[in-house]
């Protein structure tokens, strides 16, 4: 039974390394066919002569120009602004309330 099983493996690796190049072969068979057929040399000329090429890289990337950064500055004064209230806010929480004194008649 063993032997059965190790010459069935040969004979399926034997019969795998064949099918490969057989493929093989036919694959360069048809690269060297390929390879000895060359186009005709042909001499390229522009098509279009009369296209402005600065006009066009203009309109695909224009230029940006100045960056107005007023708006960033107002957002960052604004900012610390806001911590320095929020932080002002913290530090009169953490004081304790002054004690108010009932004194009947009186509005508080």
């Amino acid at each position: 039974m063993f032997l059965k099983t190790v010459a069935a493996f040969l004979i399926g690796a034997g019969m795998l390394i064949g099918f490969q190049q057989l493929w093989m072969s036919s694959i360069m068979h048809q690269i060297r066919t390929a390879a000895a057929y060359q186009l005709p040399q042909t001499m390229l000329k522009p098509n279009f002569t009369f296209i402005d090429t600065e006009a066009l890289r203009k309109a695909i990337n224009p230029g940006l120009g100045r960056f107005d950064t007023s708006y960033g500055q107002r957002l960052a004064i604004e900012g610390a602004a806001r911590r320095i209230d929020i932080q002002i806010r913290n530090i009169q929480s953490a004081v304790p309330a002054p004690r108010t004194i009932y004194v009947p008649g009186t509005r508080r």
